[in-house]
């Protein structure tokens, strides 16, 4: 599968050579322009094809056609369940996962009815996009907001760059039993998988480095919304940082009390806001998902 993108020269790179200018403009990498330059109409300056040592003028279109890599999904159901889509472009789309469904389908169950995957099967597939859904930065079962999803090889290898070098930002929403004693702070505790219960993380000395940002947004009597955003991205890292902190997430099974007196069937945790860049543009992009009625519902009570 094959996919075109174009930008027109703008001042800035009158005179620069294409090959400059796909590098520098477009962000393509080496390879990627290696490829194109072997694919019929691959690398083409106003519709011609041109060698990367051609010199460019203002007001020009560069098109570059390139390889995906995209197959198919076909080891996925796809599943007709509705979709919030908050964002979508050739490249890109971002969601609002609801809570009570997985991200992607759990170990090997790849033909599991209903995850979030398999909803933008389906959605994908009804507008005649076929590729595999890369999904970059998961949320837990219960968590809701905001999923940043690729369409493509190359879009993909490019959000998780920006992922992995902490351009790609993420803003969480939490109720909290109890209230941190600072209106803000940084949590730094290292992690590591529970050697007595694979499903938990706990807080060791020697675990894996953990940083995680926080402000209290209201206060109740015993509880509070947090925002929080994290330097890095451990398994459960909100859930056992605000525990640790002494104020765990309100309905939280693991690192709460859970239960039904929680007031919330599930743990209180919202990814409410994404910001990154158009993989292949650059432009910034930022993403905002509402608070669902259920965490609303404990804010409201909370702050009456």
């Amino acid at each position: 599968m094959q996919k075109k993108i174009s930008r027109y020269v703008t001042e800035e790179y009158e005179d620069s050579t294409l090959q400059h200018f796909l590098r520098a403009a477009m962000g393509l990498t080496q390879k990627e322009i290696s490829r194109a330059k072997f694919l019929p109409g691959g690398i083409c300056v106003d519709g011609e094809q041109k060698k990367v040592t051609a010199r460019l003028k203002k007001g020009q279109l560069v098109e570059v056609r390139t390889e995906n890599g995209n197959k198919s999904s076909a080891q996925l159901s796809a599943s007709r369940e509705p979709l919030e889509v908050l964002y979508e472009d050739a490249d890109v789309i971002v969601v609002n996962k609801p809570a009570g469904i997985q991200t992607h389908p759990a170990g090997r169950r790849t033909f599991e009815a209903d995850t979030l995957a398999s909803r933008l099967m389906y959605y994908l597939g009804e507008k005649g996009e076929k590729g595999v859904i890369r999904i970059v930065g998961r949320l837990d079962k219960d968590t809701s907001g905001v999923v940043l999803a690729a369409k493509n090889r190359m879009a993909a290898g490019r959000l998780t760059a920006q992922r992995e070098q902490g351009t790609l930002k993420k803003i969480y929403l939490a109720v909290t039993e109890g209230i941190p004693e600072s209106e803000s702070g940084e949590i730094r505790v290292p992690l590591a998988p529970d050697p007595e219960d694979k499903t938990r993380m706990i807080a060791v000395p020697d675990g894996k480095s953990a940083e995680t940002h926080y402000r209290v947004r209201e206060k109740g009597e015993n509880r509070a919304l947090v925002e929080l955003w994290l330097e890095t991205g451990r398994t459960h890292q909100i859930r056992v940082h605000l525990k640790e902190k002494g104020c765990p997430l309100a309905g939280d099974p693991l690192y709460g009390t859970g239960g039904e007196e929680s007031g919330i069937g599930r743990t209180a945790l919202h990814a409410a806001a994404l910001t990154f860049r158009q993989p292949f543009t650059g432009e910034v992009i930022r993403v905002d998902a509402p608070l669902p009625k259920d965490i609303a519902r404990l804010v409201e009570a909370m702050v009456k």
